[in-house]
């Protein structure tokens, strides 16, 4: 059984990744299953995330954190 796992990507960037999947000779969906797959058997995500090559906005990165984030230093 598998079930359906959805995403919100700017449309640029999933054409350039649709483009980079056929020129691997496989589709977007399946580089993701291969993608989450090696995560699981490795326990780590499968590429550098350097905050230098553009990949990591560290300041919208800790935005999220924190509006996901619903504990308090009292809860600690």
């Amino acid at each position: 059984m598998t079930v359906l796992f959805r995403c919100r990507v700017e449309p640029h960037l999933l054409k350039a990744a649709k483009r980079v999947s056929a020129q691997l000779g496989t589709s977007l969906e399946e580089t993701v299953r291969m993608f989450m797959s090696q995560m699981a058997r490795t326990g780590c995500v499968p590429l550098s995330l350097d905050t230098g090559d553009g990949l990591v906005d560290i300041k919208r990165r800790n935005e999220l954190w924190s509006a996901l984030d619903d504990s308090t230093a009292e809860d600690w």
